[in-house]
């Protein structure tokens, strides 16, 4: 796991040794093992490593035998020793054992197709010298991040966003589209970015950049097409040996390694394959709250016990405000999930034992184990109610005084919301339930100044395209695409990123391989959600490995809790960190629409933890972290 950057002058302009040095040194929390550059007329490599395989030779950047293909690298290669000898028969002579050098002759042999034969979580670029030409390419599913930035004579990369702004030639505007998708969905999908100069490499998709021209090729998407029919405990026990594959692949390392155990379905699921693989003295890591709802340290406990790990558990008592800021830093961009603060001090306390950890992301997405989809079911059935009964109970409850205890208030607020949802035909229901503002909120939140400039941009444009992609299928399964394709590598994926490689930890997540991917897009939705039961295969497997109780548990999800931290902490955090001079300075916001939801919230009236949260990591990033590259203990803006 490591920190890459670049920069090419197509003109031949040389590229300043301090540009690349502070765009490489502002990632070393990426890789903090060492460093290393290559520079030609031109062209300028930046690469911070993180030593987890090869720790002797797999420095970079790295090259071909006549030197004129280099590689930078960051991520890992899970069938680099299956390619190896491929390749050697080809006649290409290895001088490292590392995975990165099957990607240099890998790309000497089959040019930007060699990412059809990798298997692993990667982001990397290649400088072809002969070609004068730069292949930028991203693993399949996004696990791993890459940015850059064009102008008509040069372009520059990087692993991070902060990396970017270090570059004299980039000004960093804003991009009102990404503002406007943050306010819809508290992310900004697709290849956009916050900075309008700023763009990502799509999941899956691959760049090559000549003199002149770029071209995009989308190399993996995901097919849904269903096997032939067979029989369920055949299902269950291929789904078993598949687990099995994807883990030990990904279990190679020269370093410590051990899993993030949360209690969860998904995390059990990865520890319970680590123990029947045997491996040894299996270290074992989760996070708990003070607040019992959301702590799952019980069930942590629980499969550590049944599993003999050595489970060691951190509680996070009360709000780690003093970090919020120097975690905003480390995403770039605004991201309204409050779960980076306990993901980021897991990476650091688990970065204390180990320097790689197994993670469960994505069991959710391809498993069907979100309760978004039990709702969906439930609007079915709600769908036979009178619309006119629907649209009267969701009046009443919106009018309903506030009276109570706040988790009343909260409870009434939710079964509001579903049944607002199940006015909608069932996909746009979902979208109402995960929008964090919809377009009625927004005419209030927004001003009418940028309104008007997002009146002509879609909403939710990137979460409808699933449908209109794949128009056969039952609208569940079009949620659970959109979940797996635009929610995972925007948010869930972003976050453990972003959290672990401050802390210089190396998170793997094994689910995420594209081959056990690939099977569970084969498996039918009765296999996923059977009644409201969620990943009803996924469960039947996993029997013969975990207890009971585990299997029978209800989703809960890596949540903090929110709604109390902002009702004793927010009016403090906000007049100290300057929230509302932030957000009436911004431009976007309407203030007293804010102030609005505050009350409502503090009432105990409503439950617009989210909303504020997202209110609250926009006016912090607007104020102290925007357009920074470097950061500074004072505050200060710098990269700008």
């Amino acid at each position: 796991m490591c920190g890459l950057c670049g920069l090419v002058y197509w003109d031949g302009q040389p590229v300043a040794a301090e540009v690349l040095h502070r765009m490489t040194a502002v990632l070393r929390h990426r890789g903090p093992d060492e460093e290393g550059y290559y520079q030609e007329p031109g062209v300028g490599l930046g690469f911070r490593r993180l030593s987890i395989i090869d720790l002797k030779t797999g420095s970079q950047p790295l090259s071909n035998e006549t030197q004129d293909v280099w590689v930078v690298f960051n991520g890992e290669i899970y069938n680099f020793r299956e390619l190896r000898p491929l390749l050697q028969a080809k006649g290409h002579v290895f001088k490292t054992a590392t995975d990165t050098e099957v990607i240099v002759h890998g790309y000497e042999e089959w040019g930007p197709e060699v990412v059809q034969h990798l298997n692993g979580m990667f982001a990397f670029a290649v400088w072809d010298q002969r070609r004068r030409q730069l292949l930028l390419a991203r693993d399949r599913l996004g696990i791993k991040p890459l940015f850059y930035a064009a102008t008509p004579r040069a372009l520059a990369f990087a692993s991070e966003i902060k990396s970017l702004l270090l570059w004299p030639e980039l000004v960093p505007d804003l991009n009102d589209h990404g503002v406007f998708e943050y306010f819809s969905q508290h992310f900004v999908p697709g290849d956009e970015t916050f900075y309008r100069q700023i763009k990502k490499i799509r999941p899956g998709e691959y760049l090559v950049a000549r003199p002149g021209s770029q071209q995009w090729q989308r190399y993996w998407q995901p097919r849904v097409q269903p096997a032939a029919p067979r029989a369920e405990a055949d299902l269950a026990a291929e789904l078993r040996q598949r687990l099995l594959e994807v883990v030990e692949r990904q279990l190679v390392a020269d370093v410590p390694l051990g899993v993030f155990l949360s209690g969860g379905l998904d995390s059990s699921a990865v520890t319970a394959a680590m123990a029947q693989l045997q491996v040894p003295a299996i270290r074992s890591f989760n996070i708990g709250f003070a607040v019992k709802k959301y702590d799952e340290t019980e069930a942590a406990e629980l499969v550590s016990r049944h599993l003999g790990t050595t489970h060691q558990s951190f509680r996070l008592l009360d709000w780690p405000q003093d970090i919020l800021l120097k975690l905003l830093w480390h995403l770039d961009e605004p991201m309204a999930d409050a779960t980076i603060m306990p993901t980021y001090l897991l990476s650091q306390m688990t970065r204390q034992q180990v320097t790689v950890a197994l993670s469960g992301e994505g069991g959710d997405e391809i498993f069907g184990g979100y309760t978004q989809y039990q709702g969906m079911r439930l609007n079915r059935l709600l769908q036979v109610l009178p619309t006119s009964w629907r649209r009267l109970g969701v009046a009443c409850l919106e009018r309903l005084p506030a009276l109570g205890p706040p988790a009343l208030g909260y409870n009434l607020h939710r079964i509001a919301r579903v049944l607002a949802s199940s006015l909608y035909p069932l996909f746009e229901g979902y979208l109402h339930k995960v929008a964090f503002f919809t377009p009625a909120e927004q005419e209030e939140l927004l001003t009418p100044e940028f309104r008007r400039q997002c009146a002509s941009y879609p909403y939710l444009a990137a979460l409808r395209q699933i449908p209109r992609d794949y128009p056969q299928l039952d609208p569940v399964t079009q949620a659970n695409l959109a979940d797996l394709l635009v929610y995972l590598p925007e948010d869930m994926l972003v976050k453990v990123d972003r959290m672990s490689m401050a802390c210089s930890l190396e998170v793997r997540v094994p689910l995420l391989d594209h081959t056990l991917v690939e099977f569970a897009l084969s498996l039918p939705l009765h296999l996923k959600l059977r009644g409201f039961t969620t990943k009803y295969l996924f469960r039947q497997a996993l029997k013969p490995w975990l207890p009971s109780a585990i299997l029978r548990r209800r989703k809960r999800g890596f949540n903090p809790p929110l709604e109390f931290w902002l009702q004793a902490h927010l009016a403090d955090y906000a007049q100290a960190w300057g929230f509302w001079d932030a957000l009436a300075d911004c431009g976007y916001v309407h203030v007293p629409a804010v102030r609005r939801l505050w009350a409502e919230h503090a009432s105990g009236r409503r439950n617009y933890s989210r909303q504020l949260w997202a209110l609250l990591v926009f006016a912090l990033w607007w104020r102290h972290v925007r357009g920074r590259g470097e950061w500074t203990a004072s505050g200060g803006r710098h990269g700008a």
